[in-house]
C-alpha cells in the first residue's frame, strides 16, 4: 500500500490578529499517488489548506509534513515548490509578453538545469498535451482551454511530486473543462502523480478516488 505523502494533524490557520479561524483544528492524510477532491462553501477553508499544502503560507499550530518536509519549520520553501509541487488555478496566470514555451520554461529557472534541456523538456511536455503547435506563440492568441493547458504543462515540467489544482476547470466552459479534467486524469495515471483538486462542482469531485469536505475549517467527512 502507497504510504503517506501529506500528514496534517490539528492544524489551525487564524487570519485579522486572531479574529477569524480559517483552518480550526484540522486532520487530514492522503497517500501517494491519490487522487483526493476537495469541496466545500466558499469561505469553508479549502483554498487556505491548499496554499498551506504548497507552503504558500504557513499555519499557526499543528503540524504538516508534504513530500518529506515539514512545513512548520521557518525557512524559505522555494526549492520545496519548485521540485514537489505542480500549481494549477482558476485563472492560468501565464506571462502575456512571453512565448507558451518560456512560459512552461518559468519554474526550471534557478535549477541547474542547462537552457537547452529546458527547452527540449518544455517543448517536450508541450507536445506530449497536443500544443506543439502553439510553442512560439503568446498566450494572448491561444483559447481559454489551450491556456489552461499550458498553466498544467507549467505544472508538471518539474516532475512534481503532487499537483494541486484550485477550481482548474472554474473559468471554462462545460466542455472546455471536461477536456481539462480529462488530462488531468490521464497525468495522475500515467505518473503517479499526487493530484488534489479544489472544486464547486460535484460532478468534478466525483471524479476522484476520494473526496473530502470542508466546512468551517474543519473536514466534516
Amino acid at each position: 500500500m502507497n504510504k503517506n505523502i501529506i500528514e496534517i494533524k490539528n492544524l489551525i490557520k487564524l487570519y485579522d490578529h486572531g479574529n477569524t479561524i480559517a483552518l480550526d483544528n484540522l486532520n487530514l492524510e492522503i497517500k501517494k499517488g491519490e487522487f483526493v477532491s476537495i469541496i466545500g462553501p466558499s469561505g469553508s477553508g479549502k483554498s487556505t489548506l491548499l496554499n498551506m499544502l504548497g507552503a504558500l503560507d504557513q499555519a499557526d499550530e499543528g503540524s504538516i509534513n508534504v513530500a518529506g518536509f515539514d512545513l512548520m519549520e521557518k525557512k524559505d520553501f522555494s526549492h520545496f515548490r519548485s521540485k514537489e509541487i505542480g500549481f494549477i488555478f482558476q485563472l492560468h496566470n501565464l506571462i502575456p509578453n512571453l512565448t507558451v514555451s518560456e512560459n512552461v520554461q518559468i519554474p526550471m529557472i534557478h535549477t541547474d538545469i542547462s537552457d537547452e534541456d529546458m527547452i527540449k523538456r518544455a517543448n517536450s511536455i508541450l507536445e506530449s498535451l497536443n500544443l506543439s503547435s502553439k510553442i512560439n506563440q503568446f498566450p494572448t492568441k491561444l483559447s481559454g482551454g489551450e491556456r489552461q493547458r499550458v498553466a498544467i504543462a507549467r505544472a508538471l515540467v518539474n516532475h512534481p511530486s503532487i499537483i494541486l489544482a484550485d477550481e482548474p476547470t472554474g473559468a471554462l466552459d462545460s466542455k472546455t473543462g471536461d477536456v481539462i479534467l480529462a488530462v488531468l486524469k490521464k497525468i495522475h495515471k500515467a505518473e503517479n502523480v499526487t493530484l488534489i483538486l479544489v472544486t464547486h462542482e460535484t460532478y468534478v469531485a466525483d471524479m476522484a478516488d476520494r473526496t473530502i469536505e470542508v466546512r468551517d475549517g474543519q473536514i466534516t467527512n
